[in-house]
């Protein structure tokens, strides 16, 4: 696939988080059209996931790798020296966190997605004209175009919540969908 033609995508430290805990971080992100990237705070806030499961060390913090990723070209970091960017940051740093908000000027100067599931963060990018995804679009993109099994697909989403902590809130386009595949 030539991820050249189509706009970059960044993550957010959330989505990160959200995606490494999958243990399925670097098929997703191959799934992904065009180019994807974090920048550089982001690549320092997204620290560890959890160990999850049953056990008693399932709280256990578990780092976060991402030079795989990079080295098999599907991440790279990006950071900002440009002027009306900083300033954008510093602008919405006012609202949400440094990751956020240095992901959200740069996507709102080079016309970037953004993958997030921080509300707040949500919220204050769409307001400025942001496209954003989540992590949970990400996923079931990757489910259906490489058509995975859904006991992987399931083991995906458990870990997930288990690891990163999350599943998507009751007003999450994609919520009825999660339901189905983590069943009752």
């Amino acid at each position: 696939m030539d991820r050249g033609d189509q706009p970059l995508t960044l993550l957010d430290a959330c989505a990160v988080v959200n995606l490494y805990a999958t243990r399925a971080m670097g098929p997703i992100l191959a799934t992904i059209d065009g180019p994807v990237a974090i920048v550089d705070v982001v690549a320092h806030e997204a620290q560890y996931v959890f160990r999850g499961g049953d056990g008693e060390d399932a709280r256990e913090r578990v780092p976060v790798a991402l030079q795989p990723f990079i080295d098999g070209s599907l991440l790279e970091i990006v950071s900002s020296d440009d002027e009306a960017e900083l300033l954008t940051f510093v602008d919405l740093s006012q609202d949400i966190g440094e990751g956020e908000a240095m992901t959200a000027a740069l996507a709102i100067h080079r016309g970037c997605i953004v993958v997030t599931d921080d509300r707040k963060a949500s919220r204050v990018m769409l307001d400025r004209g942001v496209k954003l995804r989540t992590s949970p679009e990400l996923i079931r993109v990757w489910s259906q175009r490489s058509r995975i099994p859904e006991s992987v697909l399931l083991a995906a989403l458990i870990d997930l919540r288990q690891r990163g902590r999350y599943e998507p809130p009751r007003s999450h386009p994609l919520r009825d969908w999660w339901d189905e595949i983590m069943g009752p």
